[in-house]
Order: structure tokens, then C-alpha cells, then sequence
């Protein structure tokens, strides 16, 4: 039974590498000098943001956090809007299929794949999302690594929607990430925690 479990993690993270959840866009240069091209965009972006928030008193106590507050609060709308979207799927579902209102069905969720052990599709627990940002960064299983919340919304679309991840620079990936952190307000950050229904399945409770 043990050997059996290990050998169905494996086909799932062999699954989740051929549907692309571990492959990145491009390869990461360390230390590279910024091109011209960077230079450009900080003076028309990074710096005139900068003198337009920053450049006195008056707008850093006003415009702001006005700003902050505007804005964080429209990406939290659109990434509400986008969790309750059944486009982001292949399939039908949308986020909010598992996690209505951010919170869950409760029980256990089939995957599009099937096990190539066992020929039958993977069944796993459904967890709230109430909190679930707080724990982020941590290690996921599909990955064979630690991931962002925005790495793992992709593991659920692919997994459970059948359809493309999300480029992580994107505006609608972050847009989920904004929605995701609203439903963790007030929370205390632990990376890495475990859910509570993650570890009753562990211990043979499900």
C-alpha cells in the first residue's frame, strides 16, 4: 500500500510536469546589467510613479494610500469576478465550483487525469481558501517543490479546470492572488502550514 501511494504521487507529478507545471516561460539571469530598454521603462514608469506619490509630503499622506486602497481594491473585483468564471476552464467549472464563496464543498474532488497505476482519476480534498493565502509559500507534491499561491491557482486550473495555466506575470493571475490574500485579512502568516483537512487525510481520517 505504501509503494502504491509513492508511485501515485510520482504519476502525479509526472502529470503536472507534462501539463506544464514545472516549466518556465524563460531562463532567469542573475545579476545582468539592465539593457537600455529597462532604463527606459523605469524613468516612464518607476520614477514618474515615484515623484507622482512620493515627490512631497502632501501626496504621500493623500494620494497615496488613496492610491493602495483604490487599487488593491479593484484587483480584488476582477479576481473575485475571475474565480467565479467558468472561461478560465476547459471544462465547465470555475473556482468557485470547489470553493463556493471561497470556502469549500467539503469531501474530495476527481481530477480530468487518471492514474496510471490504478487507470482511475485522482481524488483529492477539497480545503477552504479562507486563510489558505497565509501559508503560502510551501511545498506542493504536483510540483516537487515550494510554490507561490499563484503557481498553485495554476496547478487547480490545470488539474481540476483541464485547461492552460496562467502566465504568472499576468494581470489575471495576480488578480486571483489579490482575491485570494482578501480572504486571509487578519490572518497570521505561517508559511508552509499544513490544513487541517490535509492532515486528517494523512492520518487515514478521510
Amino acid at each position: 500500500m505504501k509503494n502504491q501511494r509513492i508511485g501515485i504521487l510520482a504519476a502525479l507529478v509526472m502529470a503536472a510536469t507534462l501539463a506544464g507545471g514545472l516549466i518556465y516561460a524563460a531562463e532567469v539571469k542573475l545579476g545582468e546589467p539592465l539593457t537600455k530598454d529597462h532604463k527606459m521603462m523605469m524613468k516612464n514608469g518607476a520614477m514618474k510613479n515615484m515623484d507622482t506619490y512620493m515627490g512631497s509630503q502632501e501626496a504621500m499622506m493623500k494620494k497615496l494610500p488613496m492610491a493602495m486602497k483604490s487599487s488593491q481594491m479593484e484587483a480584488v473585483k476582477r479576481g473575485k469576478k475571475l474565480f467565479n468564471n467558468t472561461k478560465l476552464s476547459a471544462n465547465g467549472q470555475s473556482c468557485n465550483s470547489c470553493h463556493p464563496g471561497g470556502g469549500t464543498v467539503g469531501g474530495t474532488v476527481d481530477t480530468p487525469m487518471k492514474s496510471e497505476l490504478t487507470g482511475k482519476p485522482y481524488s483529492l480534498p477539497v480545503p477552504s481558501l479562507v486563510g489558505a493565502y497565509a501559508t503560502f509559500p510551501k511545498f506542493k507534491v504536483p510540483n516537487d517543490r515550494t510554490v507561490t499561491v499563484q503557481e498553485m491557482s495554476n496547478n487547480c486550473i490545470m488539474m481540476f479546470m483541464a485547461a492552460q495555466p496562467l502566465p504568472l506575470d499576468s494581470q489575471e493571475s495576480k488578480d486571483i492572488a489579490s482575491y485570494l490574500a482578501s480572504l486571509s485579512e487578519g490572518e497570521t502568516m505561517e508559511a508552509g502550514a499544513m490544513p487541517a483537512m490535509m492532515k486528517k487525510m494523512m492520518e487515514g481520517g478521510m
